[in-house]
């Protein structure tokens, strides 16, 4: 059964380390920690879904260990005030009519970084991580499409796919690729920095193009 593939696959990463990083159960006595790849899975875990979100990662090491902790992000996987979020439900209801509960969401670097929400992570360290977890999920769960938020969401499943290159966000999102049955898209990340750049009415056309396109 996909619940069982994913569970087993949420266990191997809750027993796993990655170079300097931490897990997400290394926090407030392992509030965070869920039986999934990402605890963003919570608001989103469709093992059926047509549409899977992916997003970079789910926070970091200054987030998560401030005093006192974030009960609503440990209960519900998420924060419904942060604009990654409150942007991505408002797209998914305006252009596909639905809810983060009807779609699969994950990330594709499911631990945690050190600094703040903004820091980096090497493209290196995404890539071994999309080929460890997320590639393997898209495989479970078989949806028709994969939204990537940001290029670099985008880049590192191309790479783990195979295929070389970094398209700039503009190449990535007029260049899906298919990861078998999924076809895999790009939009510009729902943060604040990302609709921003992209422009609140640019990112509002690629939504409703990619609605029409795929027609899920």
């Amino acid at each position: 059964m996909k619940s069982d593939r994913l569970l087993k696959l949420a266990q191997e990463r809750q027993n796993s380390r990655l170079n300097s990083y931490a897990c997400v159960g290394d926090f407030h006595g392992g509030i965070f920690e869920w039986d999934c790849v990402s605890p963003w899975t919570k608001s989103g875990c469709n093992v059926d879904a047509k549409v899977m979100i992916v997003g970079q990662d789910w926070s970091s090491a200054e987030t998560l260990s401030r005093e006192p902790p974030d009960l609503e992000s440990a209960k519900l996987g998420f924060s419904p005030r942060f604009p990654t979020n409150a942007n991505l439900d408002v797209l998914l209801a305006r252009h596909f009519r639905l809810r983060r509960e009807q779609c699969y969401l994950t990330n594709v670097f499911p631990f945690i970084k050190h600094g703040n929400a903004s820091s980096s992570i090497p493209m290196k360290d995404m890539v071994a991580c999309a080929k460890r977890y997320a590639l393997q999920e898209i495989g479970i769960v078989s949806p028709s499409l994969v939204i990537c938020l940001g290029v670099a969401t985008f880049r590192a499943l191309r790479r783990a796919n195979g295929l070389k290159g970094s398209p700039s966000l503009v190449e990535a999102i007029a260049s899906p690729f298919q990861i078998k049955p999924s076809m895999v898209h790009c939009v510009a990340h729902t943060g604040v920095l990302g609709m921003n750049n992209r422009g609140r009415a640019q990112v509002d056309e690629d939504w409703a193009k990619l609605a029409t396109m795929t027609a899920c």
